[in-house]
């Protein structure tokens, strides 16, 4: 992969001792990513529309100490290969033994609504990631909490809720359920990759920052010495093959922000772990000039002035695009 170069360079944003290298290429599918089909929940039986009228069928008295996970239907799309990527997933909580369910999130099948697993591990959900774990697009999932499979403020909410759901069908007392006899169903509508995938592409340019990609294909900006570009200046650094974005489309991006004049990171979603999804002209300024004509799995480097001399040096990486409705 080519390397641009200039005459001197400020800092690295501490990644001086990564390689310029590119993404590993995902697996092909669940069984060469990891996944197992044994579970004690292969005894469970889901049918039906995602939702509270599917039916979902347990075992008398069912209860399991740690998270299990069992696929009902593997899709066969993109897998998730790391906790880190972009996924539209669908979560059904139900509580076998009073046949309560609520969902996660409401409008299921949206391909827009794009969380990280790790990010609804870290907020509610531990147990998400032995569920999504090397699962593929168009799976239908069916797991367990466990013990532990969910923070203590969530759990709490979440006993309380399907205690209600219950109550409101029955005429005799209803007792929340334990959580250890909660169970999920998950449907996987949409995988992104984690980062970029695009091919590299050579930039002669002189006086631009370099950027760096760890073997995660997360972004590190090295910003020369010399003053910021006087007009929005932007450069594709890896070409994506995918389909070219449209001004309406619902675009999903990774994206560093670095101050020129400070040479710091101001705005990253790789830190926050969260994929901004929205229309290129509701992304930050300058992104939509940048993005004009680029294509999905493609990298691109441009640079904002600002006030006093200052700049926004920005890499973006373009995840997908849903064309508008």
């Amino acid at each position: 992969m080519p390397v641009r170069k200039t005459t001197a360079v400020a800092s690295v944003l501490g990644l001086a001792a990564l390689a310029l290298v590119g993404c590993s290429a995902a697996p092909e599918t669940p069984e060469t990513c990891g996944r197992t089909g044994d579970s004690a929940l292969s005894a469970v039986d889901v049918s039906g529309d995602f939702g509270p009228d599917m039916t979902v069928d347990a075992p008398a008295g069912f209860r399991s100490a740690v998270p299990e996970v069992s696929d009902i239907e593997v899709g066969d799309g993109p897998v998730i290969a790391s906790m880190d990527q972009a996924v539209a997933f669908d979560v059904l909580f139900v509580d076998p033994a009073s046949g309560a369910k609520i969902p996660l999130w409401d409008a299921p099948g949206s391909l827009t609504r794009i969380a990280t697993p790790a990010a609804v591990s870290q907020q509610m959900l531990p147990a998400i990631e032995d569920a999504l774990t090397c699962a593929s697009e168009g799976s239908r999932i069916v797991a367990s909490l466990g013990e532990e499979g969910v923070t203590a403020d969530f759990g709490q909410q979440l006993q309380s809720v399907l205690q209600q759901v219950a109550q409101s069908t029955s005429d005799e007392p209803v007792e929340a359920p334990a959580l250890d006899s909660v169970l999920l169903v998950i449907e996987v509508n949409r995988v992104l990759p984690a980062a970029a995938d695009g091919s590299a592409v050579y930039n002669a340019a002189f006086g631009m920052p370099s950027v760096v990609r760890d073997p995660d294909g997360v972004p590190g900006i090295s910003v020369p010495v010399a003053d910021a570009p006087s007009e929005q200046t932007t450069q594709t650094l890896l070409k994506g093959d995918g389909p070219r974005i449209a001004e309406n489309d619902a675009v999903t991006v990774q994206y560093t922000n670095v101050s020129w004049s400070s040479r710091s990171v101001t705005t990253s979603t790789w830190e926050s772990g969260a994929p901004e999804t929205s229309t290129v002209a509701e992304l930050p300024e300058g992104f939509a000039e940048a993005l004009e004509g680029a294509t999905v799995g493609s990298q691109v480097l441009t640079v904002v002035p600002g006030e006093s001399g200052d700049a926004t040096v920005s890499v973006i990486d373009v995840l997908g695009a849903v064309p508008a409705a």
